[in-house]
């Protein structure tokens, strides 16, 4: 999986009230400026390197521990790969940021945002190698499930619009879930960082899956209260927001 579904979803719905043309924030709006997409450095990112990612799989198909440990070598490579690039949107959004508190033009912030635009393109190519590199880890029943429990796309149409009230209600609910899962995903980030290292140094496969097994109460936290923000946000939609829930098409950048 690419990432956490429910994260997926909650992060979907919050971007279709926030697809404001970023070159217009107001000072309050600054948000509208961020240029790292989730993807390259999130904690969705980090959980999914953790192997996470698919966690909905039914025990049967569960991954085993040299597949986590394979994913998350994949995305230790992803990350060191893009960390300049990473590193040079960061220092794009202080500066749009910055030129947004001094009052500048719309014309000034939209040309300090178009320097990112190679950069993102740089970031989409390796993302898109790294998902098609994950799949080979999975085997044909795990590939067979993950497909058939993927997610729908958008059609024409897009995600369900909230209202302001869902929006600032359902960020609410990440902003706590986040907070109570930190120290977990720290656990998990410590943990690959550990079987990374060791698989380096040439540890066998089975002490690689020890050290991941230390992460497995972390990974069971997240999984539970993954499980309990999917229902808070399923609580705050409406029927029909629930129905037209899916995915957007990613776009090219």
């Amino acid at each position: 999986m690419r990432r956490p579904v429910v994260l997926l979803v909650c992060l979907t719905l919050i971007g279709t009230a926030c697809g404001r043309d970023p070159s217009g924030a107001t000072e309050t709006d600054q948000e509208s400026l961020a240029l790292v997409p989730d993807y390259a450095e999130s904690m969705a990112a980090s959980v999914d390197g953790a192997g996470i990612g698919a966690s909905g799989l039914p025990t049967e198909l569960a991954l085993t521990a040299e597949q986590k440990a394979a994913i998350a070598a994949l995305h230790e490579a992803f990350k060191a790969a893009t960390a300049t690039d990473v590193a040079e949107l960061r220092a794009i959004e202080v500066e749009a940021r910055a030129a947004v508190n001094a009052g500048k033009t719309r014309d000034e912030v939209h040309a300090i945002l178009a320097r990112g635009a190679p950069i993102l393109a740089r970031l989409g190519a390796a993302f898109a190698a790294l998902q098609a590199a994950i799949p080979k880890i999975y085997t044909p029943e795990q590939r067979a499930w993950i497909a058939a429990h993927r997610p729908k796309p958008c059609g024409p149409g897009g995600p369900p619009r909230l209202t302001d009230e869902q929006i600032h209600q359902i960020r609410a609910l990440q902003q706590a879930f986040m907070e109570a899962v930190k120290d977990d995903i720290a656990l998990i980030r410590r943990v690959i960082e550990a079987a990374h290292q060791a698989a380096q140094a040439g540890a066998s496969r089975e002490r690689v899956a020890e050290i991941l097994h230390q992460a497995d109460a972390a990974k069971e936290n997240v999984r539970h209260a993954e499980a309990r923000l999917q229902a808070a946000i399923d609580a705050i939609l409406t029927p029909e927001q629930r129905a037209r829930r899916c995915v957007p098409v990613p776009k090219r950048p």
